[in-house]
């Protein structure tokens, strides 16, 4: 994890300093098998329960 020192003013980040920072990403939502959706977060935790696989790899929550 990336630390932070020396902090003053205001910096806009780069999307890819905006991953390394613990918890800034967008938790991930993906087909886990055919009736299956899981949502992964930054952290690493992942959620699986029942859903529907859409054609374009989105997941329909049942």
């Amino acid at each position: 994890m990336k630390k932070i020192l020396n902090l003053t003013g205001v910096k806009k980040l780069s999307k890819e300093t905006q991953r390394e920072i613990k918890g800034a990403g967008r938790p991930r939502v993906y087909c886990g098998g055919r009736r299956r959706c899981c949502i992964r977060y930054s952290n690493g935790h992942e959620f699986c329960d029942y859903g529907y696989c859409r054609p374009n790899g989105s997941c329909m929550w049942a």
